[in-house]
């Protein structure tokens, strides 16, 4: 059984999630905001897990500017897709102009369509999923129907298309793939509340918001 603890990490509330196998005590952490660091290093010694990597669904500064931090305290990897690797790599070249500190980090993983992230005994399949940013992912347990949707799917909304790299037809095609899911897939966004494909009634007329 897979548990899942969101801590929401400044300064844009952006969820941070431990991901944890009971039966194996391994872990994950997807998204990596500002000052979660303590936090999380409390959340898996309480839970007594031992997480083996960081996955960034995308390589926005509010969904990695603490990859780094939280890489030198696990001791372990930090992934994101190589379309986005470079902002994660080079973060005072990111299209932001931000008063906070950026500490680069070299994603040790490349994570491509297809690819697999396992927690323990669960599978998690890397879905390419652009238009928020080109190398935007997702990550969906078919097992477990669970889903990680980074800023491509939000409870009630979906994610912005106007910043550098955005893509409103792409976007579009992201979430006709979503969409496509058994509607009880839960998903867990990278900001706001968790919520599943079924109640996004809306998303029934995703063929027309890019119009």
């Amino acid at each position: 059984m897979l548990t899942i603890h969101a801590v929401p990490g400044a300064p844009l509330e952006t969820n941070c999630y431990l991901v944890a196998d009971e039966n194996t005590g391994e872990a994950i952490i997807v998204d990596a905001p500002w000052q979660v660091t303590e936090e999380m290093m409390a959340l898996a010694d309480e839970a007594g897990v031992e997480v083996r990597e960081i996955v960034c669904s995308h390589g926005h500064w509010d969904h990695s500017m603490g990859a780094a931090s939280l890489s030198e305290a696990f001791g372990v990897p930090v992934a994101v897709h190589p379309l986005d690797a470079d902002m994660l790599e080079h973060p005072s070249t990111a299209p932001f102009n931000l008063p906070l500190p950026l500490t680069p980090v070299t994603p040790a993983r490349l994570l491509e369509e297809g690819d697999e992230v396992t927690v323990g005994t669960h599978v998690f399949t890397v879905l390419h999923t652009p238009g928020h940013t080109p190398g935007g992912i997702c990550l969906y347990c078919a097992e477990e129907s669970l889903l990680f949707s980074g800023d491509i799917l939000f409870a009630g909304t979906y994610g912005r298309t106007d910043f550098p790299g955005g893509d409103p037809a792409r976007m579009v095609h992201s979430l006709l793939r979503l969409r496509a899911l058994p509607p009880e897939t839960r998903v867990y966004p990278g900001h706001g509340p968790d919520t599943t494909i079924g109640r996004e009634t809306w998303l029934a007329r995703a063929e027309t918001m890019e119009e």
